[in-house]
């Protein structure tokens, strides 16, 4: 069940934006998505893993959550989750799940193999979630982000534009 979300006043309502994400999501035009392509021309060995990467992704992702939950600051457990395979004009996402403190992206390049991206700015379970990713031997298939300008003004954005459907409280 999802707990509802209330903005605070340092973060409010982007309507415009929210509007036009909305629009995008209902009559954005369709391009052709890479996790298709590589369904069907990817290589045999891309055909193997690229849905265990996926398997993989949402299992960190679910203990990604868990771990949200037992932080005390209840800003902190705020979660974007957007199922980018349902964006008509994202080509490449297939997943992202953000929160005030960690970005974790799954999607499909051009040459159809699936590649995590993700960040950490002042985690406070940061040591848990590498480790995760080292257990789930997902440092080759994925990149840790470096150069992210003020990440939590990135957040705040992303935070005041996105469908309240999209954000939850753990």
């Amino acid at each position: 069940m999802k707990t509802e979300f209330i903005r605070t006043t340092e973060i409010t309502k982007d309507l415009p934006a929210q509007q036009e994400i909305e629009e995008r999501l209902v009559h954005g035009k369709r391009v052709y998505k890479n996790y298709q392509r590589a369904k069907a021309n990817g290589t045999d060995s891309q055909k193997g893993i690229n849905p265990v990467i996926e398997q993989m992704y949402h299992i960190i992702v679910k203990k990604v959550k868990m771990l949200y939950t037992s932080l005390p600051n209840k800003e902190d457990r705020v979660v974007i989750m957007l199922n980018n395979e349902q964006d008509p004009t994202d080509s490449h996402g297939l997943f992202t799940i953000l929160t005030p403190h960690f970005f974790f992206y799954l999607e499909c390049d051009i040459v159809n193999q699936y590649r995590i991206e993700y960040l950490f700015h002042n985690c406070p379970v940061e040591t848990e979630i590498q480790q995760l990713i080292i257990e789930f031997s997902m440092k080759s298939y994925s990149t840790e982000k470096m150069n992210v300008p003020h990440y939590p003004t990135y957040f705040n954005n992303v935070l005041s534009c996105q469908p309240d459907r999209f954000i939850h409280r753990l």
